[in-house]
């Protein structure tokens, strides 16, 4: 079968305050499968883009396309890629969402969390730019 790629984004508006994560799900031939974002409050940067990875992973899990598919999670923050598969550099405040993480990243299987840069992530900013507005 073939690969699915989630492009997933968060911010926040200052450190901590209001905040937003977003995601856009696409096939392997480019095609829009899903869009999710949602609002998070008091959140900073870093929470709020983990949040992203662990609803995406969460809803890929619980979907149709879990089975027999590769994921690659795209994010545009290096710090968040190095706390996925290293971790001794963690902080302990977001154990909680790495454990959902980490379970989910188990029963996938075939998942790489891997890093864009800002520009090509931009389809998951966009999709979260309305939950900062809020």
């Amino acid at each position: 079968m073939g690969y699915l790629k989630f492009n997933v984004d968060g911010s926040s508006s200052g450190n901590p305050r209001r905040a937003g994560y977003g995601g856009i799900l696409k096939g392997d031939t480019g095609k829009l499968i899903a869009i999710l974002s949602g609002p998070l409050k008091n959140s900073d940067s870093d929470l709020t883009e983990l949040t992203a990875i662990r609803i995406a992973l969460g809803v890929f899990v619980k979907s149709e396309w879990e089975n027999n598919r590769d994921l690659a999670v795209q994010t545009d923050s290096m710090v968040i890629i190095s706390w996925c598969f290293n971790p001794v550099l963690r902080q302990w405040r977001f154990a909680e969402t790495f454990k959902i993480i980490d379970h989910c990243i188990i029963l996938v299987q075939n998942v790489k969390i891997v890093y864009v840069c800002r520009e090509v992530n931009n389809c998951a900013k966009t999709s979260k730019s309305s939950m900062l507005l809020a």
